[in-house]
C-alpha cells in the first residue's frame, strides 16, 4: 500500500498530451536560457556529468504544459526554473547511484511495459514518435528515463518505508486539528427531462456556401423541433403532471429514463454547469423552466438536498494515513539526501 501510494510506477513521463504534440515545434535553434548558451555539461555529480540535452527535454516539458494551462513564462523567470530542474536531477542522480551500488535492477518486461503504457495513450505509433520528437526524446533515451525512475524508486521502498512509524502518525490527531478539510460539500438529489440538439460546431462544414446554408436549415429546424418539445413538456408539469412520468414517456436521456430521469445525487461539480447554476436556486419539490447546455435542452426537478456535514472519521482514516505517510517519507527522503550531499562531489557548471 506505501509503495503504491508514494512510489507510482512512470506512466505519465511525457509531460506531453496528443494535443501539445499537434501545437509543439521542435525548435532547431541553440539552447540558451533567457538569451544565454547553456554548456553542454551543466554538472558534474561524483564525477558524472549532468548534460543540457536533459535541461532543454525538461525545460520544453514545463513550458509545454505551461502553454496547455494557459501561463506565460518570462524570459527573466527562466534562470529560477532551470535551476529547479537542475537540483532535482541533482538529487535523482544522487539516489540513482546509490541504488546501483545497491545492487538496484528493473527487469527489461517491466520497462518495456512502461513505454507501452505511455505509447497507448497516443492515437498511433507515428503520433507518439512526433510526440517524443517534439520533447527532443528518442524511444532510447525514454527508456533510460524510465529505467533510472523505477531504480531509485525502488531503492527508496527498501531505504525509507521500513523507517515510517505507523504509531506516531497520529491520525486521529490530524482529523481533530483539521475537520473542515472534512466537511462533506451540499449534495442535490436531482431529476430531468433531456431533449437532445444538435450542435453546429461538430459537423462537418462543407466548403459549397449553398450546402452550407442548406445543411444549417436543417440544423434550425431539428433544434427549434427540440425546443418545442420541451416547451410542451414544461407546460405538461406546469399543469401538474407527474415528473418522472413525463420524463419516462420523453426524455431522450436513455440511461435514466426509465427511472424517471433520476440523476442521482449530485455534487454541483460532477455535472454540466447549467444544470450546476440551476439546482442550486431550486426549493425542494420545485422544477426549473427550460435549461439549455451544449448537449441539448432540460428541464430538473430538485427532488433532496443532503447539507454540507462533517465526515466521520473512519471514513477519511484511509486518506489521511495516506497523506501523513507521504509527508513523512518525503520528510525522510530529504534527510536522506542531506546526508548524501554531504560526502557528494557536485560541481555547477552552468550558472
Amino acid at each position: 500500500m506505501i509503495q503504491r501510494i508514494l512510489f507510482p510506477l512512470f506512466a505519465a513521463i511525457l509531460l506531453l498530451t496528443p494535443g501539445m504534440a499537434l501545437a509543439a515545434e521542435a525548435s532547431k535553434e541553440p539552447f540558451k536560457i533567457n538569451g544565454k548558451p547553456v554548456p553542454e555539461v551543466i554538472a558534474k555529480v561524483n564525477g558524472t556529468d549532468i548534460r543540457s540535452d536533459f535541461l532543454e527535454r525538461e525545460m520544453v516539458a514545463f513550458k509545454l504544459m505551461s502553454t496547455q494551462q494557459g501561463k506565460e513564462i518570462k524570459p527573466e523567470s527562466e534562470d529560477k526554473i532551470a535551476r529547479k530542474i537542475v537540483e532535482k536531477e541533482i538529487d535523482e542522480e544522487l539516489i540513482y547511484q546509490k541504488a546501483r551500488l545497491a545492487g538496484i535492477q528493473i527487469p527489461s518486461e517491466i520497462i518495456l511495459k512502461e513505454i507501452k503504457n505511455i505509447e497507448n495513450q497516443f492515437p498511433s505509433p507515428e503520433f507518439f514518435e512526433r510526440a517524443l520528437a517534439m520533447q527532443h526524446l528518442t524511444r532510447g533515451t525514454l527508456r533510460e528515463k524510465i529505467e533510472r525512475q523505477l531504480v531509485a524508486e525502488k531503492y527508496l521502498r527498501q531505504v525509507i518505508v521500513p523507517k515510517v512509524k505507523m504509531e506516531d502518525l497520529a491520525p486521529e490527531e490530524y482529523y481533530e486539528n483539521n475537520k473542515t478539510t472534512f466537511m462533506k460539500p451540499e449534495m442535490y438529489e436531482v431529476s430531468h427531462i433531456f431533449v437532445s440538439t444538435i450542435n453546429p460546431s461538430t459537423q462537418g462544414q462543407s466548403p459549397d456556401p449553398a450546402a452550407k446554408k442548406k445543411a444549417q436549415r436543417i440544423l434550425d429546424g431539428i433544434n427549434k423541433e427540440a425546443r418545442d418539445k420541451i416547451d410542451g413538456i414544461l407546460r405538461k408539469l406546469e399543469k401538474g403532471e407527474d415528473f418522472g412520468k413525463l420524463a419516462k414517456k420523453y426524455s431522450e436521456d436513455e440511461a435514466t429514463s426509465d427511472k424517471g430521469g433520476s440523476l442521482g445525487t449530485l455534487l454541483p461539480q460532477s455535472t454540466v454547469p447549467e444544470i450546476a447554476e440551476a439546482m442550486q436556486k431550486l426549493t425542494l419539490g420545485e422544477t426549473s423552466k427550460v435549461i439549455k447546455s451544449s448537449f441539448g435542452f432540460h428541464v430538473i426537478k430538485l427532488n433532496d438536498k443532503v447539507p454540507s456535514q462533517l465526515a466521520p472519521y473512519d471514513e477519511v482514516k484511509a486518506d489521511i494515513l495516506n497523506l501523513l505517510l507521504v509527508r513523512e517519507t518525503e520528510k525522510l527522503k530529504g534527510e536522506l539526501l542531506a546526508g548524501f550531499k554531504k560526502t557528494a562531489d557536485i560541481k555547477y557548471l552552468f550558472k
